[in-house]
């Protein structure tokens, strides 16, 4: 009996065996990191908790964002640049795909004194509020690459940058201002539209102008740094043990199967 197309695409034996041969001799994987290494590296768990560059130490440690990787990213700074406005873009366009996500833009954006939209059916990509917002989170892109990700004010901005979203203040410009309260969800998965749409940009770009060890190196630092700025989001979302263990009790008070 002849095989299916399916069965006729699978990889075989020999290549899953030198495929996986690969990625354990990477950078990622060795040996020596096959098993942890006694004593284990201590970190403190209010710390990371309660403490900003404590927290930024452990999430880069854990995932290894090295100073290498920081200056990776700031090699092609320039290189990025071009990218900013269509990546800046594109992420509007998609949060433009659902009402959801769309919605959060109708409140008036701290800084912007024009007229905005109020209502859905008025809300456009051409709003000039977008166009403010716009420049917003390109700022933001820019310091995804242009950062000096050794000084601690750098991880100070990207923690602002998740607290403003939870109806904090955290920058000045935003002090005495409504709050903005967006779901932490959709921040979620934006960063995970981000990081598809940066992957391709940079897979795009000519071998003469980024070889393919170059393109290898700013995905796999970006990657981490879109994760680190994920976990501050989580930090400032996260419940604490005292919350966790009430709202756990209240589900458990109404079903007691939970």
């Amino acid at each position: 009996m002849s095989g299916s197309p399916a069965d006729a695409s699978a990889p075989t034996e020999s290549q899953v065996r030198r495929a996986s041969s690969s990625i354990c001799s990477g950078s990622t994987f060795s040996n020596t990191d096959s098993l942890p290494q006694l004593p284990f590296k201590h970190y403190d768990r209010d710390a990371i908790r309660d403490n900003l560059q404590e927290r930024v130490r452990f999430g880069r440690d854990f995932l290894r964002f090295s100073p290498d990787d920081g200056q990776t990213l700031n090699s092609v700074a320039k290189l990025i640049g071009p990218l900013v406005k269509p990546t800046v873009d594109a992420v509007y366009q998609q949060l433009f795909r659902f009402d959801y996500t769309a919605r959060f833009f109708l409140k008036r954006n701290a800084g912007f004194e024009g007229d905005h939209a109020e209502s859905l059916d008025r809300l456009t990509l051409d709003d000039p509020q977008i166009a403010f917002r716009k420049q917003i989170l390109g700022g933001w892109v820019r310091k995804m690459f242009e950062s000096d990700f050794e000084s601690p004010a750098t991880w100070a901005y990207f923690d602002k940058v998740a607290a403003m979203h939870t109806g904090l203040a955290a920058f000045k410009h935003r002090a005495n201002k409504d709050p903005l309260v967006v779901d932490l969800q959709p921040m979620a998965l934006l960063l995970g539209w981000v990081v598809d749409v940066v992957v391709k940009a940079v897979m795009e770009m000519p071998d003469d102008v980024a070889d393919s060890t170059t393109k290898l190196a700013v995905i796999s630092a970006f990657n981490k740094l879109v994760w680190l700025q994920n976990d501050l989001f989580v930090r400032w979302y996260a419940k604490s043990d005292d919350e966790l263990a009430a709202a756990t009790a209240r589900t458990k008070a109404a079903d007691a199967s939970a």
